[in-house]
């Protein structure tokens, strides 16, 4: 189910359907696996949005398409929305034979090949193994890709995305929808700030690697009388041991898990962290601090794909030592920090506000169908379809 307290790939499927309701669509959505979301599914379900499992645990093992055939039977719909790939891999073969009038979409919520090649390339660099791309990733790369050129259009979460997919596929399918946010926060005067903040969900391998490099690597090159006034809050979902071991005994770095609302942090730090060293697709932490006025500092991979600029939305460090230093810059330099809270939520605003976003949806939908010779019957609100995999690849 989707997470959306959670995890930003979550957040994401959760505003989809958010916004294909108040479009007017008549949306049913089909998580994978939806056991122990129960508490989710029943948001979805006050919003009218009908809810299914495709897995119970209680059906003793049957097959999930089995019951995918059922409920893609029910009705004519006239779009399948995939978020993640794999879904897609798994279902869109029924769905095409059941369905067949259907539009067949992939959300891709970030391109897994462009991530896992970053991965295992610096991976091996870093330990001084030649880096080498090895079958199982050109196989998943190839099954990635082999499911993107299937579908009648994909989604992604920037230009930069959509572009790559474009040119491997061949032909224009992608499109560029952004994410978005309405965090909404009180604005607490500067000289009441106090921390700063980390934000990562932690089943998501990037973000373990970029609390070990910021603990390990950038902290320790933070003048301690900082630390003290502005100890690091680590803050997300699913701390493993890897996490817990690297904050733990650090002085100026806390570890607090899951919380219910990041509102608090964001409105409350001098400052958020974004030390990404892999990933792909844009970064939602980086969004939200963004949004609310907290100005950040980000590594090149955690702002790409956002058209951000560094010294005038954000700063952007390329290494631990840099990376220290725009930490200080913004402790020191109240100018410098009004200036890029201004400037960096205006123009975050302005991008991935809701009423900006909704707009976008509902061109890049009409480009769908228009491209397929069927603009009568896709732009009005009608059926559509969602599926969400609980077994889908790590995520931002």
């Amino acid at each position: 189910m989707p997470e959306f307290d959670r995890e930003g790939g979550s957040r994401r499927i959760f505003h989809f359907l958010e916004f294909l309701r108040e479009d007017g669509w008549h949306v049913s959505f089909a998580a994978e696996n939806g056991t122990g979301g129960e508490r989710y599914a029943r948001v979805l379900q006050q919003m009218g949005i009908p809810t299914y499992s495709l897995c119970r645990p209680w059906k003793g093992g049957e097959d999930a398409r089995v019951e995918f055939d059922r409920l893609a039977g029910t009705g004519d719909f006239d779009v399948v929305l995939f978020a993640f790939w794999t879904c897609a891999e798994t279902y869109m073969a029924a769905a095409r034979r059941l369905s067949p009038d259907s539009l067949v979409v992939i959300d891709s919520i970030d391109i897994h090949f462009l991530r896992q090649s970053r991965r295992v390339l610096r991976d091996a660099g870093a330990a001084g193994s030649p880096p080498a791309l090895d079958g199982a990733y050109a196989d998943e790369a190839r099954r990635e890709l082999n499911a993107y050129a299937a579908a009648d259009a994909v989604i992604t979460v920037s230009q930069k995305e959509a572009d790559l997919v474009n040119d491997f596929v061949g032909r224009r399918i992608a499109h560029a929808i952004p994410d978005t946010e309405d965090t909404d926060v009180p604005q607490v005067p500067l000289e009441d700030r106090r921390g700063m903040l980390f934000v990562g969900n932690f089943r998501h391998p990037p973000n373990v690697q970029a609390v070990e490099f910021l603990c390990r690597a950038i902290a320790p090159r933070i003048a301690p009388d900082i630390l003290e006034v502005h100890p690091i809050f680590v803050v997300g979902n699913d701390p493993d041991e890897a996490v817990v071991d690297c904050c733990a005994g650090l002085e100026g770095v806390r570890l607090v898990g899951w919380v219910p609302s990041l509102a608090p942090y964001l409105a409350r730090v001098r400052l958020s962290l974004i030390p990404l060293l892999y990933g792909a697709g844009t970064k939602r932490k980086l969004m939200q601090s963004l949004m609310v006025g907290t100005p950040s500092v980000s590594t090149p991979v955690g702002c790409e794909g956002l058209n951000l600029q560094h010294d005038r939305h954000l700063l952007i460090a390329a290494d631990a030592a840099a990376f220290a230093a725009d930490i200080e810059r913004l402790v020191h330099d109240d100018p410098l920090w009004r200036r890029l809270a201004a400037e960096g939520k205006d123009f975050v605003r302005s991008v991935h506000g809701r009423k900006a976003v909704a707009a976008r949806i509902s061109e890049v939908f009409s480009q769908m169908a228009v491209s397929r010779g069927d603009a009568s019957r896709l732009p009005r609100p009608s059926k559509a379809l969602s599926n969400s995999s609980s077994g889908r690849p790590s995520r931002k």
